[in-house]
Order: structure tokens, then C-alpha cells, then sequence
């Protein structure tokens, strides 16, 4: 798919016609559409149209010179809204990808219905020094810095297999059981690569001119109902990195806490987020 100047992948399920609610899917690190494997199903079956694309620099879609800031990527999001046919969609985003989908909310909030964001506070609140996030966290963010390190480590399946577990509940396989899946798509030209710039453009945003502006433009309130999710055992981000999320919000707003999951509710506790997931969308 066309959009925005770059070519996409998007994998597409569910109800085609013009009015159906497109529910537009977007993964996080260190992932691509894959991570919604448990919930393609069950959205189209509900009679949801469903798309899960592959954010710029990941799986299938392109990797160009502007693959690394959060306001192409976010801009990237509306235009496959727009060339999928939609005038609207609910955006469904986790971690790296529940950030874009608070940016691109706040950016053309004409064209997000509906937004549920999982283990991602709302991004001008995360990525700013503090105690809100964990002492695991910023290891991970430091270690993007050595970017040779960081990329041999994501295509290997058994290290990467590793760092989902060290992310995961512990004993909950549900994200681990994929970790080949990612490492062969981050074996793809530049894919490694691109993540990890991705990784520190948007931890370092706080710090340089276009990433302060931007998190500026994104601080707009959130006009959308929005659902937020979070696993109770997320080593990376503690329930206090939610602290502030509810005031970005002028619609309505619900906060629920996942047991026994850690930072990939989707592929953890696939069904209890189904049913989450699902019951939001029939309130909108």
C-alpha cells in the first residue's frame, strides 16, 4: 500500500464495506503486524474491518531517510487511513506503536474515533528523566546507543527470545513463542537498524528541537474516547507512569489493569484483552 510517500505493508481482515468501523492496528518494539495475531481473528468476526501494518522501518514496509522520528511516522499512520478508504478509525496501538497512536490522534483527531493505547502512557508524559518508568527501562534505552550490540541481539531468535521473556510475566510464553517470527523480520535489510533509531530519536525527543515541537503539537487534548491498558507485571513502565495520562483526555476515559501480564497484553492474555478490546468498540 501507498500512503505518505513510502510503501506499507498492511494485513487486512474482516468487513470491507464503506461503513464499517476500520480498526487499524499498530505494534511495538520489537515487533511488526504479527503481534496482533490473536486479535485479526476475532476483530473480523465481530464484523470490524481490520488492518495491522508494519510501521515504517518494520517487517515489509519501507526504510527510508526519514524512517526514524516520531512526526513522519505518525503521519504515516493518517495516510493509510486515508488510502485504505476510511474517513476515520479507532486506533489500537502498543508500546512504541500505542505513542504513535496518541500522536496521531492529538495531530488530525477528525480522523481517530476511538483510541486504546497498551503498556503507553501518553508520550509527553513517558519520555521525559524520571522516576516513572524503571531503572530496566532506561537500561534498555542506553543500550541503543551501542546500536551493533543492540541489532545482533534482536536478530538472534535466542537472545531476542530472551529479552521478550525479560519484558513478559514471568512463566507467560505468550510473546516469547514469536520471537523468531521477529528475529527473521529483523533480519531484513536496515530493519534492525531502523528500530533502534526509532528507539533513541523518540527517548531523546525531550532533548532536541524537532522533538520538543513536536511534543508540543501532540499535548492538544485528546478528544476521543480512549481506553488505556496496562499488564500489572510490565517490568518497564509502573502504574505510576499513568499518573497524568487521564488529564490528556477530555472524552471518555477508562484505565484497566491486566493481572498476571507484563508488558504484551495482546500475546499474553490474548483472550481477556479480546474481550477488553471488543467491549470498547461496541460502546463507541
Amino acid at each position: 500500500m501507498r500512503a505518505s510517500g513510502a510503501q506499507f505493508h498492511v494485513a487486512t481482515a474482516g468487513d470491507d464495506r464503506e461503513d464499517a468501523t476500520l480498526v487499524l492496528l499498530l505494534h511495538g518494539f520489537p515487533q511488526y503486524w504479527y503481534a496482533w495475531r490473536n486479535q485479526i481473528p476475532a476483530l473480523a468476526e465481530a464484523g470490524y474491518a481490520v488492518a495491522a501494518m508494519d510501521i515504517r522501518g518494520a517487517g515489509g514496509s519501507d526504510r527510508t531517510r526519514d524512517t526514524f522520528d516520531m512526526p513522519t511516522l505518525a503521519r504515516d499512520i493518517h495516510g493509510v487511513i486515508r488510502s485504505l478508504g476510511a474517513s476515520s478509525a479507532v486506533l489500537v496501538g502498543l508500546g512504541a506503536g500505542g505513542s504513535l497512536a496518541w500522536s496521531a490522534a492529538s495531530l488530525e483527531p477528525d480522523l481517530v474515533k476511538g483510541l486504546v493505547t497498551v503498556s503507553a502512557p501518553h508520550p509527553a508524559d513517558t519520555y521525559r528523566l524520571g522516576l516513572h518508568v524503571t531503572f530496566r527501562t532506561w537500561r534498555h534505552y542506553f543500550a541503543a546507543f551501542l546500536p551493533r550490540i543492540a541489532e545482533d541481539r534482536l536478530q538472534n531468535p535466542e537472545s531476542l527470545e530472551a529479552l521478550l521473556a525479560e519484558f513478559s510475566a514471568p512463566g507467560n510464553t505468550g510473546a516469547t513463542e514469536a520471537a523468531e517470527h521477529y528475529a527473521h523480520a529483523l533480519q531484513l535489510p536496515s530493519a534492525a537498524k531502523a528500530q533502534i533509531h526509532q528507539l533513541r530519536w523518540t527517548w531523546s525527543s525531550p532533548r532536541r528541537p524537532s522533538g520538543r515541537e513536536h511534543l508540543e503539537q501532540i499535548s492538544r487534548p485528546i478528544k476521543a474516547p480512549v481506553l488505556t491498558i496496562r499488564g500489572d507485571l510490565d517490568p518497564l513502565l509502573p502504574a505510576r507512569a499513568w499518573s497524568r495520562t487521564a488529564s490528556r483526555v477530555t472524552a471518555d476515559y477508562s484505565h484497566v489493569v491486566m493481572p498476571r501480564t507484563g508488558h504484551f497484553p495482546p500475546e499474553e492474555s490474548p483472550e481477556e484483552f479480546n474481550k477488553l478490546l471488543l467491549g470498547f468498540l461496541e460502546n463507541l
